[in-house]
């Protein structure tokens, strides 16, 4: 029963732990970009918070004229 409790507990614990991270740059006509970037640790609140200032961010620079940049080519 010990052995299950403590399972449980290092398994919700490491299920907790880490970070969110969202980003994206955007670009104009006039070749300027913006970055919205947004980091937040793993919990309750904190990634709902960090993905809606993300999502507001990124709307924002898309009003503005901004368009989502082509994902850079990898090298291999």
């Amino acid at each position: 029963m010990r052995i299950r409790a403590i399972a449980s507990l290092s398994a919700l614990v490491v299920g907790l732990s880490g970070c969110i991270t969202d980003k994206m740059v955007l670009t104009n006509d006039q070749g300027q970009t913006q970055t919205c970037e947004f980091t937040g640790h793993i919990g309750i609140i904190s990634p709902i918070v960090t993905h809606e200032r993300y999502k507001n961010c990124v709307d924002k620079a898309k009003a503005n004229g901004f368009k989502e940049a082509p994902a850079a080519a990898s090298k291999s």
